[in-house]
């Protein structure tokens, strides 16, 4: 999914990225395909953050409907900065410990390597009638790294036309939801794979974050054309939009 840090890439670089490092990119990509869909299931680390956050915010987080919005219909490059979304990252700071924790657990028993991860992640609601991504995309269209991974950790329950929508075959545009119960981590194909989301008809709000990594053995290739990300001008680098230090797989 595009995110309100993501950056464009020019075509002419892209391209000289794919003709430098096939061999590096092609092994991104088998990963990625190799752990689309595969999921945690109601991790502790991921309940425990949204609970912090609930209890951060003073609403539950299935009823953001209740106390935020209604929202105009998202669009792509206009779904992120809500006064909601913004009220979200502002509270990342205290639930950034929490937020580690999961992305080691994520690192350890799904990925099994070390890498960097998203510093913040993005932070995504769907009202009812509403919709949590602005538009169907891949994340390459924004100008994403085809050697990162990515992950999405569910804070409440996304069902039917509250979950994601991704396609089954590369291509095919078969769509279907991204079933998840709150806590459940899932990593998806935000490369290669259409995906988006339809107007939330469930009576309920969705909450989540999505977070993306890159393996430290791809990070030269991976880091040699960064940009910077479009709304904060965040270096896409370790130190920047990504840490500093890779997080190491524990023995």
């Amino acid at each position: 999914m595009p995110d309100n840090n993501c950056s464009e890439m020019e075509p002419e670089i892209a391209e000289s990225v794919l003709e430098l490092t096939p061999e590096s990119l092609q092994q991104a990509i088998e990963m990625r395909q190799r752990l689309h869909r595969r999921k945690l299931k109601q991790t502790q680390e991921g309940i425990a953050l949204a609970n912090s956050l609930e209890s951060d915010l003073g609403v539950p987080l299935h009823r953001l409907h209740e106390h935020f919005g209604p929202y105009p219909l998202f669009k792509l490059g206009s779904d992120s900065n809500t006064p909601l979304h913004k009220k979200l990252y502002q509270l990342h700071h205290h639930l950034k410990n929490l937020y580690q924790a999961l992305c080691s657990r994520v690192i350890n028993d799904l990925v099994g390597e070390p890498c960097y991860v998203q510093a913040i992640p993005c932070y995504r609601f769907g009202l009812p009638n509403n919709r949590w991504v602005g538009g169907f995309h891949h994340d390459s269209d924004f100008g994403h790294s085809g050697w990162e991974l990515n992950a999405i950790c569910a804070f409440t329950s996304a069902h039917n036309t509250a979950a994601l929508q991704v396609e089954k075959e590369i291509g095919n545009s078969d769509f279907e939801p991204l079933q998840l119960k709150a806590g459940d981590v899932v990593m998806f194909d935000h490369i290669e794979r259409l995906h988006g989301c339809v107007p939330n008809r469930e009576d309920h709000s969705v909450a989540s974050i999505d977070f993306r990594f890159v393996p430290e053995r791809f990070a030269d290739d991976a880091f040699k054309y960064a940009k910077n990300s479009i709304n904060t001008k965040t270096p896409m680098l370790p130190g920047g939009y990504f840490s500093k230090e890779p997080i190491i797989v524990n023995s």
